[in-house]
């Protein structure tokens, strides 16, 4: 009786699967996104860049560059400094008067300093940390656009186990009702030992698959919990499957024809390099400037003590007060500035080969990757037809199973390829999925990224 109710719930389960994926398949979008099928991947997104450990240091990263260009400012800024010295204790000698004498004496001076004309130099030095800043921050954009196609990779692949696993549990199920048929042969004596071999061997194969595939869909959920930085999944927040994608191709065709006739295509990758070469520049103006005369404002007062007289015991205070210029003038530095000013010119020669190799190949791979993405296209639509297929064959298996034309074991047989041709659907579906998250990523066209603060236009 067991064996008889077990077929029928798994064809009511397997019904109730199929009507859930028609009923809930959401309408399609212009430019398929993950996020647009998924609203519990949206919000993952979402709060990603501020949850996820990788992007909790990348935030540690701005927030010291943004410290090191406060610090690279200052040159520019006025200084104040000073000192302050009192002696208790003290002994003079003078030439003029026999022995030591004990005295007091109290000291200091106050000084403000305000550059005046560097060359350049210190203008330099602080774009130079406003341009590092940038650079920062663009590692950190870089970081969250891989990091999201990384989190929508995981959370399909949890999506996709837990299909194997649904698959796994049915194949688990028919192998140990044919286990179940041969006992009952076997003990009858119309099997022998040897005919027990195989059932033997089935469901214990069947059995390690399931418990296999049970582990690699607790693996995935909590992959993508420490990647995220969110909790672990529960089983109803996991989608049962990957809904129906249409592909988009004239749409993102036209995406990459206005990419690909840029002068400077965008990429936070560029943006990095093409800053990089800008201070190089600045490295050049700050080099050329060591060995020049440099002019400052001073200003400030200072105090002493001192004796006019014979008598050293007797002492005057002695405050002066000035303000004027100060030039500072290192004239000759063993050609360190020499070797730094070509050093400069070497880079910055350097990086501008770079920005034209990393320019020509950025377009290539955006190129590519839209080849790639009508292949998965392609794939897509040849696995939708085989999974159209195998639907219309387990049906008519289940027809003929009420007509009588077909056996238990021949509906369980159409019931099992049409798991593995859904699991081949939901990858294919996937893979088309995030191949198109992908080649918008690259042409920064993702939505996703607009979750990053504005970088500093400066």
């Amino acid at each position: 009786m067991l064996r008889i109710l077990r077929p029928v719930a798994l064809v009511l389960t397997l019904g109730c699967l199929v009507h859930s994926s028609r009923a809930q398949a959401p309408q399609p979008v212009s430019v398929p996104l993950p996020e647009a099928f998924f609203p519990g991947l949206k919000s993952i997104l979402d709060t990603a860049i501020k949850q996820s450990p990788r992007m909790i240091l990348r935030n540690l990263d701005n927030a010291m560059a943004e410290q090191d260009r406060i610090a690279a400012r200052a040159g520019q800024l006025p200084s104040i400094g000073g000192s302050l010295q009192y002696n208790p204790l003290e002994r003079d000698y003078r030439a003029d008067h026999a022995g030591y004498l004990k005295t007091q004496q109290l000291t200091y001076n106050l000084t403000f300093n305000q550059p005046l004309y560097h060359w350049g130099e210190l203008k330099a030095n602080t774009r130079i940390g406003e341009l590092r800043q940038k650079i920062t921050q663009g590692q950190t954009a870089e970081s969250y656009r891989l990091l999201v196609q990384e989190i929508r990779s995981r959370y399909m692949a949890v999506i996709l186990s837990k299909t194997v696993v649904a698959r796994e549990q049915l194949n688990l199920a028919i192998a140990r009702d044919q286990l179940a048929v041969a006992q009952e042969k076997y003990d009858k004596k119309v099997f022998s030992d040897a005919d027990m071999f195989m059932p033997h061997l089935t469901s214990d194969q069947a059995t390690l698959a399931a418990d296999r595939a049970a582990e690699d869909y607790r693996s995935a959920k909590l992959t993508l919990a420490k990647l995220t930085g969110t909790p672990v999944l529960e089983e109803s927040q996991v989608p049962d499957e990957i809904p129906s994608v249409t592909a988009a191709q004239d749409r993102l065709e036209g995406l990459m024809n206005a990419y690909v006739s840029q002068k400077d295509p965008k990429s936070y990758a560029l943006d990095n390099l093409r800053s990089q070469a800008e201070v190089e520049k600045l490295n050049y103006t700050v080099a050329n400037a060591r060995l020049k005369p440099k002019l400052n404002f001073v200003m400030g007062t200072t105090k002493d003590q001192q004796s006019y007289t014979a008598d050293i015991s007797t002492r005057y205070d002695l405050q002066t007060y000035y303000a004027g210029v100060q030039v500072n003038w290192s004239i000759f530095d063993g050609f360190s500035t020499r070797s730094m000013v070509k050093n400069a010119l070497l880079r910055r020669r350097q990086l501008e080969q770079n920005i034209e190799d990393a320019t020509t190949n950025q377009l290539d791979e955006v190129r590519s990757e839209f080849k790639q993405l009508g292949f998965s296209a392609r794939g897509m639509e040849l696995s939708e037809r085989l999974y159209g297929s195998s639907e219309a064959g387990l049906h008519m298996e289940q027809d003929n199973l009420k007509r009588g034309l077909s056996s238990e074991a021949q509906v369980s047989a159409a019931k099992l390829n049409y798991y593995f041709a859904q699991v081949a659907v939901f990858n294919a579906r996937a893979d088309y999925l995030t191949r198109t998250s992908e080649f918008l990523s690259t042409m920064l066209e993702d939505p996703a990224l607009a979750n990053l603060p504005q970088l500093n236009d400066q």
